[in-house]
């Protein structure tokens, strides 16, 4: 079946009527968006982009992957957005990544960008996607291992899918909340009045809700190292919370690294330092790789 023919099945007449007169480029993208699948291509350079969507029950969960060219095994890095945030926002760095020799894939949480809400907060949905794309990526014969980096409420979610997931090896969390119930009486007013929007009230009033999202209760279950980094100025989510969750693996004798910062959460990039000088040598040192070497 010729291109033309392919997308006129699948546009209404009045825009396959103005097929002739479009450019090829034109006639894919059209399709693309009627079709709603997503895309997968290589760029001039050779990195692998793909956009398209995970299923999550009868939902979906938008995704996005970028990866170097040529062969060989690579470590992964799945990275997962705090609140407001969506997958896309993290377009550039996973190209800086792809330079770096790392296959990187992020994800829109339940309830952000192209995924089908609502929010959960962290909550079975939310885990539940991030597992989903560890699945995708245990699936590719270029990974070598995955590593997972959330920030923020993102950070919450992927300590809690390190823990369940088999196919998660490592993860890194920076600036996020892990004990919800006790947490919550030190968090912003706003912040408060969101979670009880959320979750239906406050701690003494869903107490089961708050506790499957304290990832530290449950911390000694972490099959890999954790890097925990946190900054000392970050208003939304206090310092004791890393500080409580480092305490709870050096108690159980697991492999992780505290790092405590100064400045303002910001959004993921191989500019930021946390990611530079941290989270990038700590996926290499324990998946192997030039994860830390290249594109310097």
């Amino acid at each position: 079946m010729r291109l033309s023919e392919w997308i006129s099945g699948r546009l209404p007449k009045r825009i396959t009527a103005a097929i002739p007169r479009l450019p090829a480029i034109c006639l894919i993208l059209i399709a693309l968006l009627g079709c709603g699948e997503g895309y997968e291509t290589r760029t001039k350079r050779g990195d692998g982009v793909k956009e398209w969507f995970l299923r999550l029950g009868e939902g979906k969960v938008e995704a996005m992957a970028v990866w170097p060219p040529g062969d060989g095994r690579r470590p992964a890095l799945l990275l997962v957005h705090a609140a407001t945030e969506r997958a896309q926002r993290f377009r550039r760095a996973m190209f800086d990544l792809s330079r770096q020799g790392v296959v990187a894939m992020s994800i829109s949480l339940p309830g952000f960008g192209g995924s089908t809400g609502p929010e959960d907060f962290a909550g079975p949905r939310s885990v539940e996607a991030v597992l989903e794309a560890a699945r995708y990526l245990a699936s590719r014969r270029d990974v070598s291992g995955i590593a997972v980096y959330g920030y923020g409420q993102g950070a919450t979610t992927a300590l809690i899918a390190a823990i369940r997931g088999k196919n998660i090896r490592l993860v890194a969390v920076e600036g996020g909340v892990y004990g919800l119930g006790r947490a919550y009486p030190d968090l912003p007013p706003a912040e408060r009045e969101r979670l009880r929007f959320l979750l239906g009230g406050g701690p003494g009033e869903k107490p089961a809700a708050y506790r499957m999202r304290s990832p530290i209760h449950e911390a000694g279950r972490l099959r890999g190292p954790a890097l925990i980094i946190h900054s000392r100025d970050e208003k939304r989510y206090p310092l004791s919370e890393s500080e409580r969750l480092a305490d709870a693996l050096k108690k159980k004798g697991l492999p992780h690294r505290f790092i405590p910062t100064r400045g303002k959460l910001s959004e993921f990039s191989l500019g930021h330092a946390s990611i530079r000088r941290w989270v990038l040598p700590f996926v290499r040192k324990y998946l192997g790789g030039n994860a830390a070497n290249r594109g310097k």
